[in-house]
């Protein structure tokens, strides 16, 4: 037979081998096993010597070894297929060599290969060459020492990487870690492989141990690790390691896991989940065995009978090592299953012997009675975590008396049964995750166990669900009735309604289930698995369209306020209807998984109408509130006019409030207040209504005179101006206009006299105040002694050098604006404004400002 070298490598690099790297193993496995052999007879040497030359396209792999002899060279390294290693085996332990192709792998990316080797007990050495053909060039050398040295020139500049220093310093880790002989990379000191795993290590306490493999595994495969499980192994089935219980919670039965494993310390492969039971998905790890057999690509392993006993004997492992934490660390082991709670339940699923040593420990989701005994020392919080024992003492029960556990197992309605549960101040289990309705159907058939189940959610349980009295509850009972009679599904199915009194009383109805609906549940699982058979597709699909029509159970509470009600008012008339519906949908909202897009037409139906209402409502409020609004502001102006009025002249100011016009209001503020003693309103002085117009209103109809500024004719100021002329009261009028600016003006404005002015004028507070006091009607009022001198928050604040807050400066000018207000002030009043902290300067502020405020 012949076969073609060229094909046959190419084989190797397509089908065999996953990655080009992989020649770099090869050549490190073949150095472990010739030093491993060598060892038998001369204990104590042994190391590899990796050099990489990236630019020169090579690398070289030196070992001290046992070497090679000329009949080595030709029988072995050039007889493909031919292993030396795996005749040696049975006499050298640890061996890794098995299937003669290795070498080959060389030849995958190098354009040539040499060979170097002396074997131990000879004085010569040999050297062997190939360029990569069937062909190759055999010769005798000098060779030093013992040893093989194996040179790699590779063929190809982009295969460069792959032995870029870097790139073969973590194939050495990932690949050889383990491995006890060191492995030194371009000369340096340390080797790059760890040799000694953690355990192996003798004399650590467990603490210590424990440690250790934590920081090796969070080192080694970037995990976060929870609870380390070392491995030590010696039948049926030799192995070693460590497994662990990872941080990352499982958000999937079928989450990936990470086991690396390792034959004879050379690493194998990753992720191989089948080295563990299935059950166990919240266990990774790293294992090391010398009982495997690998494929001829050394990336997986055969499953075997043996690999069958490694993956039981370490399902055997994690249980035990679980059990002896539940003893030694009860709390540890609680904390555990609670944080894997859903991998606890999937491993009792599918493993009868896990089932049976942790069904009393699994922790179950029940209502926190905290809530309902108002324990204060805690908050409450829907439900809570126990065990089934637990669970079972808190029912009241005589010693070998069957107790009734109740449970549902309709997830979307926990809550409800949870507020149920509480208010009858029983127990209820939640059992509606994967895995928990049959786990819980199981835990009732182990031995000593004397539980028998009552699934509320499908029927009465006397604890919950009290039967009515047709006689006392008539009303109600015919309610129920009527609602049988007359709603119906979405499909059309009717909804068969049932009265019972149940706690609390705020719950008006709920969805109950049965056996038809579970089967329905089933059947929809099936028909949505993509991975189930046709048939059984088929037939789901039969079931779900044959119990479409089929009724639904309503349970209406007579306890609850809304359903007596209801049960009083006509049950023909149309509206009591569209409420019986709105029950229904109700405690449809609160059963999510019953929502069918018909049922959220009539939802949204429904939610329409109620809105319309509402706005309705809303309308008729906000009707009356506009009606209370305008008694207050007729009020309002009747205390405005027949009350007390201002005793001091106000002049109103019309302006834009733009921050241009600022200038000219300071201005004006300053002719007003200070040299005619009267004050200027602004209207964005004061707010004294909630609205801007109704504010403006009341401001304009305190003052005596008003100032207008026209320039740009704007919308505000000619609507306020136009209501001053409305209702003018012979109060006279100055209108400004700036100076440079030739505005539009309304036609009944331009006939007006105006004062033209420069807003940058520096002498606009002295032009202003010539201007204004040519008005006569102006200069009549301003020269009129009758009135009281006003007090400007301004020259308050001149008359009062103390620190006071600005804010207690405008409450006192707004308490007292006059002379005469300070005259008839009371200590009291002043000092209440002051505040406690400065209340004992309201005298010396009022003698301080009488005296200074005098003319």
């Amino acid at each position: 037979m012949q076969f073609d070298f060229d094909g046959l490598i190419q084989v190797i690099a397509n089908h065999l081998y996953s990655e080009k790297k992989v020649f770099i193993r090869e050549l490190i496995q073949n150095a472990h096993d010739a030093i491993r052999r060598r060892a038998r007879t001369d204990p104590g040497f042994g190391r590899i010597d990796i050099e990489t030359h990236p630019q020169d396209l090579r690398i070289t792999v030196r070992d001290n070894g046992i070497g090679m002899s000329k009949d080595d060279l030709v029988d072995y390294l050039s007889n493909i297929g031919k292993s030396f290693t795996r005749l040696q085996k049975e006499e050298t332990e640890g061996l890794i060599g098995e299937f003669g192709i290795g070498f080959l792998s060389a030849f995958v990316v190098a354009r040539h290969v040499q060979v170097r080797t002396r074997k131990l007990g000879e004085n010569s050495g040999w050297v062997w060459e190939n360029d990569g053909s069937k062909s190759y060039r055999l010769a005798p050398c000098d060779v030093s020492v013992p040893g093989t040295t194996v040179t790699v020139l590779l063929k190809e500049i982009e295969d460069r990487g792959l032995i870029q220093e870097s790139e073969v310093r973590a194939l050495i880790r990932k690949y050889a870690d383990m491995l006890s002989v060191p492995i030194h990379l371009n000369g340096g000191h340390d080797p790059e492989n760890t040799m000694h795993m953690p355990w192996e290590k003798a004399g650590l306490t467990a603490a210590e141990l424990e440690r250790d493999l934590t920081t090796y595994l969070e080192r080694t495969l970037a995990d976060s690790v929870l609870e380390p499980i070392p491995v030590r192994l010696h039948t049926p089935v030799r192995a070693e390691g460590v497994l662990y219980i990872s941080r990352i919670r499982l958000l999937s039965v079928d989450q990936p896991r990470t086991i690396r494993v390792f034959q004879n310390r050379m690493f194998l492969c990753e992720n191989a989940t089948d080295v563990l039971p299935q059950w166990a998905r919240f266990v990774n790890g790293v294992i090391n065995t010398p009982d495997l057999t690998p494929t001829a690509a050394r990336d997986n392993f055969i499953r075997d009978e043996q690999a069958d006993q490694l993956r039981d004997t370490l399902g055997e492992v994690i249980i035990d090592h679980l059990d002896r934490l539940r003893q030694t660390h009860p709390e540890r082991f609680t904390d555990i299953v609670r944080y894997h709670r859903l991998g606890f339940l999937a491993a009792c699923y599918y493993y009868e012997a896990f089932f049976r040593r942790f069904a009393h420990l699994l922790l179950w989701r029940t209502n926190d009675r905290a809530i309902e005994r108002g324990d204060p020392t805690r908050p409450g919080t829907a439900e809570m975590l126990r065990t089934l024992p637990e669970i079972i003492a808190d029912i009241p029960h005589a010693p070998g008396e069957t107790v009734r556990l109740a449970c549902f197992t309709t997830a979307s309605t926990a809550s409800q049964y949870f507020d149920i549960a509480n208010a009858a101040g029983g127990v209820v289990v939640n059992a509606s995750y994967p895995y928990e309705s049959e786990l819980l159907e199981a835990y009732t058939r182990l031995p000593d166990v004397h539980v028998e189940l009552a699934h509320v959610d499908r029927q009465d349980d006397p604890s919950f669900f009290r039967r009515l009295s047709p006689d006392e509850d008539s009303d109600i009972v015919r309610l129920a009735e009527s609602m049988t009679l007359l709603l119906r599904t979405p499909a059309g199915a009717p909804i068969r309604t049932e009265s019972r009194r149940f706690k609390p009383d705020d719950i008006a109805a709920v969805i109950r289930s049965d056996a038809l609906s579970r089967a329905q549940q089933k059947a929809e699982e099936v028909r949505l698995d993509p991975n189930v058979s046709e048939t059984l597709r088929q037939i789901a699909e039969e079931l779900r369209q044959m119990t479409a029509q089929q009724s639904r159970r309503l349970t209406i509470n007579a306890n609850n306020p809304l359903i007596r009600r209801l049960a009083r008012h006509d049950l023909t008339d149309r509206r009591v209807h569209d409420l019986m519906l709105a029950v229904y949908n109700n405690a449809i909202l609160a059963n999510q998984e019953l929502i069918t897009s018909q049922d959220a037409a009539i939802f949204h139906h429904q939610f329409q109408d109620l809105i319309g209402r509402g706005l309705d409502l809303l309308d008729a409020e906000g009707e009356l509130q506009a009606i209370r609004d305008r008694l207050r502001e007729d009020e309002e102006r009747r205390r405005a006019t027949t009350g007390r009025q201002p005793r001091h002249r106000i002049f109103f100011m019309i302006t834009p409030f733009a921050d241009h016009y600022r200038p000219l209001v300071q201005a004006c503020r300053r002719v007003v207040e200070e040299r005619w003693h009267a004050q200027l309103i602004v209207a964005s002085d004061q707010q004294d209504d909630h609205r801007l117009l109704d504010n403006v209103e009341l401001l304009m109809g305190q003052a005596h005179a008003f100032i207008a500024e026209i320039t740009q004719a704007n919308p505000n100021v000619m609507f306020e101006l136009g209501a001053a002329f409305t209702d003018r009261h012979n109060r006279p009028f100055a209108l400004l206009r700036e100076r440079g600016v030739d505005p539009v003006l309304p036609a009944d404005l331009r006939a007006l006299l105006y004062i033209d002015y420069q807003m940058d004028d520096a002498g606009l507070e002295e032009h202003l105040h010539r201007e204004l006091r040519k008005n006569t009607d102006i200069r009549s009022l301003v020269d009129d002694d009758g009135w009281a001198r006003y007090l400007s928050p301004v020259r308050l604040r001149q008359l009062l050098p103390l620190v006071l807050d600005a804010t207690i400066i405008e409450r006192l000018a707004a308490r007292f604006p006059t002379t005469a207000d300070w005259e008839s002030a009371e200590t009291d009043h002043v000092a209440a404004i002051l505040g406690k902290r400065d209340q004992d300067l309201a005298e010396p502020i009022i003698t301080r400002v009488l005296h200074s405020g005098r003319p």
